[in-house]
Parts: structure tokens; sequence; C-alpha cells
């Protein structure tokens, strides 16, 4: 056996070490330990007969020896003068388990286009050739990936366990979006409230563009199972994939605190700028007062209506439109989200008057249904009502649980037994706690709706009071809101730029509930209704 021929085994002692090592650097030095046993066993006038064998061997016991070494067990000279003889000794196994796992678990951290040939190469011992037949991929492809895959095991391995505290302490993110949702209720199907690992891995690649590898050593998952969630999230729109492999989270993340920074600057806004908005707030009130279909909680909807819009319509002027892009499923929405530690507490020096928890209005619309057309259900989810509205239903999303409800509030009105008709049964057994929640009562055993119920007619004259009260405050508001928001906008990522201004600006604008409690410490609109009410109403004819 020649000098050349033993160098024609690097590889194969190279594949062994990587097996055995806790890093690259050890690896190599094991090998090169081994060739040279080799180079010198031969200038002694050695002869080697079975090469592969022998340099195995060889390799194994410098192994053992660093082992050794390493965890101060008994060093016993080893020469190369010896027949070749499997290797029994329990404790260096033991060890050599060890090692070798730490270098699967980093293999298993990489993409799969890399994690398939290093997997391939070193532990099943394919050569290039067949695995470039087997993968349908050029040699020098094949090459190319094993030698980035190498470096990027080294530079695992060598900086040794590099998980973020977002795989032992996963953080808790809520998603929302602004907009219309798709068909399959996206995207908040896409991340559900429960779903701690996509959660965890859109925080991660929130701050700057990370590769599949990045992500999976930061969370401690294997990269086959991150691959698939981040496909997922990719193709809902929620990630963004870029030329060079690396995703990133496409839509802005608030902090709890962002909500309570500026509390105190928000309540004294509202506080000062009060002239500019209650009037046209009471003058709705007379307004409505006038019609045939008022009620008091008619009334608290119309309220937190106006003070939303007011508020939104005083900035237009000064920013571009909000637009909504096309979406899968026929979704049009922008999302956001808000990271939430666990147990969170408001520090004392940042607790508003009141809490001034306000979703969004959302609309529920059918189109057909028994002989109905344009059936309509508007929502607000508020801090003046503190039962849980849409939990415990047993419906897979808020959309389904609304459309539900309309239906079965169509039947109520119309005096329709329920079990007469098409309307899914869960919905039925929920009646006794849309009593409980305030939807409506049991009279003589039979529900009756308590939430306002407008037919299209009416529902237009009271949109039309909405309407002109909020644009009334909002004349009013318009130029102290545009110097407020001037100096009050969170910083984002310098990579993201699908966020538009009113999703820098939202956390620490004035709230819409601080002018509705605003309107109520006042004397405008009484706090308590006699019972719970539900920021609900329905249109139909």
């Amino acid at each position: 056996m020649t000098d050349t021929e033993i160098q024609n085994y690097m590889n194969l002692l190279f594949s062994a070490a990587v097996q055995k090592c806790d890093c690259f650097a050890d690896a190599e030095d094991l090998v090169q330990e081994t060739i040279l046993a080799a180079l010198t066993f031969l200038q002694k006038g050695g002869m080697i007969e079975q090469p592969r064998a022998w340099l195995l061997t060889v390799l194994n016991r410098k192994y053992y020896a660093l082992l050794r070494k390493k965890y101060q067990l008994s060093v016993t000279h080893i020469g190369e003068d010896f027949d070749i003889a499997a290797e029994d000794d329990f404790v260096s196994d033991m060890l050599r388990a060890k090692e070798a796992e730490r270098i699967r678990q980093e293999v298993s951290y990489l993409s799969e286009s890399y994690r398939a040939i290093i997997a391939r190469y070193y532990f099943h011992g394919e050569s290039i050739r067949d695995i470039a037949a087997s993968l349908q991929l050029a040699e020098g492809t094949v090459k190319s990936r094993l030698d980035f895959g190498r470096k990027q095991l080294k530079k695992g391995m060598d900086t040794m366990e590099n998980y973020t505290e977002n795989s032992y302490l996963p953080q808790t993110m809520f998603l929302r979006n602004s907009g219309v949702c798709g068909l399959n209720d996206e995207p908040m199907s896409l991340v559900p409230d429960d779903d701690v690992l996509s959660q965890n891995l859109l925080i991660l690649a929130y701050e700057k563009p990370v590769s599949i590898s990045e992500l999976s050593r930061a969370i401690g998952v294997s990269a086959a199972y991150v691959e698939p969630i981040i496909n997922r999230l990719v193709d809902g729109e929620l990630m963004q994939r870029m030329g060079d492999g690396k995703v990133y989270t496409d839509f802005i993340i608030y902090h709890a605190e962002d909500y309570v920074t500026y509390i105190k600057e928000q309540e004294q806004f509202v506080t000062e700028h009060a002239d500019a908005y209650l009037p046209a707030m009471q003058q709705a009130i007379d307004r409505l007062k006038q019609t045939d279909f008022y009620s008091p909680r008619l009334e608290r909807y119309m309220l937190i209506n106006i003070a939303e819009n007011a508020l939104w319509k005083s900035l237009e002027s000064h920013r571009k439109p909000q637009i909504f892009p096309d979406r899968p499923n026929g979704g049009k929405w922008i999302a956001f989200a808000t990271i939430y530690p666990e147990n969170y507490v408001i520090p004392e020096g940042k607790r508003g008057k009141e809490e001034y928890a306000l979703s969004g209005q959302r609309r529920t619309q059918i189109e057909q249904y028994l002989d109905a057309t344009g059936l309509e259900l508007y929502n607000y989810e508020s801090s003046l009502y503190p039962y849980p509205k849409h939990e415990d239903f047993g419906f897979h999303s808020y959309q389904e649980t609304e459309r539900n409800m309309l239906k079965l509030f169509y039947l109520i009105h119309k005096e329709i037994t329920p079990e007469s008709v098409d309307l899914d049964p869960l919905i039925v057994k929920t009646i006794p706690m849309l009593a409980e929640r305030g939807f409506l009562a049991i009279e003589n055993h039979a529900p009756n709706l308590l939430i306002p119920c407008l037919t299209h007619t009416q529902a237009e004259t009271f949109w039309n009071i909405c309407r002109e009260a909020a644009v009334a405050a909002a004349k009013e508001l318009e130029a102290p809101m545009a110097a407020y928001v001037q100096t009050h906008k969170k910083k984002i990522p310098m990579h993201l730029k699908s966020v538009p201004e009113q999703k820098l600006t939202m956390p620490y604008e004035p709230q819409a509930m601080m002018l509705v409690y605003e309107a109520i410490s006042r004397g405008l609109h009484p706090r308590e209704l006699g019972s719970p009410c539900p920021e609900t109403i329905v249109v139909m004819d």
C-alpha cells in the first residue's frame, strides 16, 4: 500500500470520524493522526494488507485514546503493530454513542436539501455518484451541498448548544387581523392560540431573516418537523421566503407593554379634547332616541362605532390608505400579533383608569337562508362586556360560531322551531349559555332576542346616524390626532416593508373605548344596563 493509496481513504476516514466526534475540528485532527500513523508505519517497513480495516481500526484506537484523555480515564499506549480486532471497551462504546448522538442532532437541524445528502453520505455510506443519481442532481451540486452542509455542521458543533429561550420557555403570541378572513378563517386558523410551535417560529423569524437550520437549532426541533410548518406559513402569506432560502415573518408583532406605554398620555388626550367628540355623540344619541327602534343596547353599540370610526377618520388625510391585499381562499386581510409573557400583569405605573379592550367590528353575512336574504350580524368585543363571548360553543372558529348564531337568531325572530329546519344542533344546545350571556332571554320556555334586531331600512338609518357623527367628531379631532401620532410610532425591523402606517401607531393612539368611558363618566350614557349587554346587533327583515 502506497502513500497515494492511503490518501484515497480520506473521505471514508472523515465520515467515520464525524460520527464519533462532537466537533469538526476533532474529526479533522483524528483523521490526520490516523493518516500520520499509517505513513509512519509504512516508513518503518510495515505492510498493510487490508487498508480499509487497518485504517478504521487505527482511527478507532486513536478516538478511544482521545476519549480517555477527555474524560480522565486510564491511558494505555497503543502502537500500530496489532492484529485487527473488534473494539470491546464498554465505557468507550458508551462514550462513542453519546458523542455520535451530538452529530446526529446537529444533522437534524439542517434543511432538507443538505440534511438528505449529509445523512446518505456519512451515515449510510453512499457515494456521491449514487446520491446524485438517486436525488436526480448533478454530482457537482451534491459536492457543493455536501461542503456547505459540513460547514454548517462545524459551525453548529463549535458553538455547542445554541438553543434560544424559546426552546424551553416558549412565548405566547396571539395573532389577529384587520379585513376579511379567508374561507378557512385564514389567517387565524394558520396560527391557533394553542399552536405554540408556530407562534415561536414566527417570533424567531421577526427581527431578521433566518434559515431553516437557524430556526431549527434555536427552537430545538428537527428541521424535518419545522419545514412543513414554515411551508404552511409561507403559503398562507404570514411568512416570506427570500432568494437565499431564508424566511422572515411578514407582519408587525407588538408586545403587551406597547398597549400601556403611553396610557397616561392617551387618557390625557381624550380628556383634553372631549369637546371635540362628545357633542357629536350627544347629537347622535338624540337622533337615535327619535327613531322607533331605539334601545339602550343599540345606543351603546352606536357610541363604540362612532368612537372607533372618528379616531380612524381623523387620520385619513394624514396617511396613505390601508390597502388590504388579496389573500388565499378569498381573504383580504392584514395580520398583526401581540406577545404576552406568561402571567403578564400590567405594571403599577402603566395602569389606566379603566380597561380599554376593544376588538374591531366584525361582520358576518349570510346571503340566503330559508326564505331570507341578506342576514347580517355585527359584533364588537369590549371591556364593558366581561363575558367570554365566543368561548365554549364548540365550533372551530369565530366565523363558524357567528354564522350559526345568526341562523338561530333569525329562527327565534321568526318564531320558527330550530329542530324543523337545517341548523347545526350544536348551536341549539347553547341556548341556555346565550341567555346567560345576554343575547336572549327565556320567557315561557321560549327564547326571545335581547340584542337589537333591525330591518334593512332601519339599519340604513342607524348607520347614517353613526357615520355622520363620526365624520363630525373626526373633523374636530383631525389636527390634534395628526400631531399626536407623529411622535408615537413603533419601530420595526428594516427588512419589513409590508406594514402600513396605521399599524405602526395603532397601540399608541388614543383608544376608542377611552372616548366611550369619557362619555359614560360625563352622563351621556349609563354604564350599567340592567343585564349583560353583548355589543352585537343583527339585521334581517
